[in-house]
């Protein structure tokens, strides 16, 4: 695996933490700004070996509890793992308003799953609908940096962004044209499928006998207009999996 710089790891630890460039400067000894912060983690400068340190064990501590700088070492293979900066943000505010997730859920609209899938890091980039949801019933504004924190990492480079939803929860599915993976509680892939409305595709699937939970759990999708990409991004992905995708083998070799 390719390690990310120590700038770069920086910034996508510290945004999955919520934490602010300005907040995380104040934290230092002595004290550095907002603007250095920024130089720090785009590289146009470097912190000294002390601040390098320091950084290490603040956004370590703030992860796990732990005060040494070995169980936050920002130079690794994935920073991001866990839940992402929308995960630990709604986590946040939700704790804060003094809500459980089923009574977020209800003020939301959206299913109780969603909200565990999200705050647990298995929904790393909800659909923008469900993150307005979850605005309104906050009441607090997402970051833009948490944000785009999410679209990078969704990002597919040439084909577009990849949203997560329930796909138990008709109000969460997909309207747009695309590609679209269900998944099982164990997050193993069993279902690859396409079409030029995605929800008309999984009202399909709702009246068959394995469309439902445990063995559909999660759901994820990337908007595609083009029908001709579509189809063969499909029979790419039902290939590459082969017999693990356990319902939909149309164009698995055998």
């Amino acid at each position: 695996m390719v390690k990310l710089r120590f700038g770069p790891s920086t910034r996508k630890t510290r945004v999955r933490l919520g934490i602010s460039q300005d907040a995380l400067g104040k934290k230092l000894s002595p004290q550095v700004s907002q603007a250095m912060i920024s130089q720090w983690e785009n590289e146009s400068s470097h912190p000294s070996p002390d601040q390098k340190q320091q950084i290490q064990i603040i956004l370590g501590k703030m992860a796990n509890g732990s005060g040494t700088a070995n169980s936050a070492d920002l130079e690794q293979d994935n920073p991001t793992e866990g839940p992402s900066a929308i995960g630990v943000w709604l986590n946040k505010e939700r704790l804060e308003k003094g809500l459980s997730v089923p009574e977020l859920a209800a003020k939301s609209g959206l299913s109780p799953l969603s909200i565990y899938n999200i705050e647990s890091g298995k929904s790393q980039n909800p659909q923008k609908a469900t993150i307005k949801k979850l605005e309104k019933a906050l009441g607090k504004m997402l970051s833009v940096e948490a944000k785009e924190e999410a679209k990078e990492e969704a990002n597919i480079d040439g084909v577009g962004e990849w949203f997560n939803f329930d796909p138990n929860s008709q109000s969460e599915w997909p309207t747009v044209a695309g590609i679209y993976v269900l998944y099982d509680i164990s997050d193993r892939p069993i279902y690859v499928g396409q079409g030029q409305k995605i929800s008309t595709r999984l009202r399909e699937h709702q009246d068959k006998f394995w469309f439902r939970r445990p063995l559909v759990q999660n759901g994820a999708y990337v908007g595609i207009s083009n029908k001709l990409l579509r189809e063969r991004i499909e029979r790419v992905l039902i290939k590459f999996l082969k017999s693990n995708a356990v319902l939909n083998q149309q164009n698995v070799d055998r």
